[in-house]
């Protein structure tokens, strides 16, 4: 058995204990975490500096009653971060269709006691419905990359699964149309490269009369002039970029700002 394999069954292993807790003070609010890998602790010990910009926008943007739709919630920071702006009069959707990410998703929700207007799918979203493989890249829970119906991660590096997943998918218009969600009314969007076939499956909401307020979307070299054609065609502009503490590093290390994914903020026009 290659080390990366046994790595995988160790992890696997790891799932099941109950979590180390750590907590995070961020906007204010002092977050608890359940981190059940070395991963999990580092994403909660650098939630304020890891995505800054995304720490500020939530803060900047979101208020009492507002909706919520966290797509690509990893572990939850971002949806918890968001759960204590909105309260209990708003309400928090976060969408994580890799498994051990998800089930830490529950627990985190959990620990804050957030269930009563927090509410996590396990689906993934899409232009269309079906069923596609999700590639998991790593089991290990916190861990990024996984791709749905392909294996190609976000910087377009090719990687073998480690074992594939039958995962539902659905689409956001349709979530809302069946009331299973309300309308949001600021997104969060960052799958690591499938953003833009996400984004057509809730084109009625971008260009309905109570479309969001704001978008946050992770841009990658895979579709992003699609990307940016498709999101001017619904009546959106760019009017802020913020990149990620890793991306700042390649920029300063003489990688074209252009290639490097970062996050786009979009309001509508």
């Amino acid at each position: 058995m290659n080390f990366k394999r046994w790595l995988e069954k160790r992890q696997l292993r790891c799932m099941s204990r109950p979590g180390l807790p750590v907590n995070a003070r961020v906007l204010g609010t002092e977050l608890k975490f359940l981190c059940r890998s070395d991963i999990e602790v580092w994403r909660v010990k650098s939630a304020a500096t890891k995505e800054a910009g995304t720490v500020a926008w939530i803060g900047e943007e979101l208020g009492a009653g507002d909706v919520f739709c966290d797509i690509g919630a990893n572990i939850g920071l971002y949806t918890l971060m968001a759960a204590s702006r909105v309260g209990a009069r708003g309400a928090v959707y976060a969408f994580e269709p890799h498994a051990a990410n998800f089930q830490s998703l529950l627990r985190n929700i959990a620990a804050n006691n957030f269930g009563g207007f927090v509410r996590p799918f396990s689906c993934a979203l899409h232009d269309s419905e079906g069923v596609f493989d999700f590639n998991y890249q790593s089991f290990t829970a916190g861990s990024s990359m996984s791709q749905l119906g392909a294996t190609r991660d976000g910087e377009e590096r090719e990687f073998l699964p480690v074992v594939r997943e039958a995962k539902l998918s659905t689409t956001l218009d349709r979530l809302v149309q069946e009331g299973a969600m309300r309308p949001p009314t600021h997104i969060k969007l960052d799958v690591d490269g499938n953003e833009l076939p996400i984004l057509r499956g809730m084109r009625q909401r971008l260009v309905a009369s109570d479309r969001p307020r704001s978008l946050q979307v992770e841009v990658n070299q895979r579709y992003r002039d699609e990307l940016m054609r498709f999101l001017g065609e619904c009546g959106y502009r760019q009017y802020h970029r913020h990149d990620t503490a890793d991306g700042l590093r390649q920029i300063a290390e003489g990688r074209d700002k252009e290639l490097v994914a970062h996050n786009a903020l979009f309001r509508p026009s």
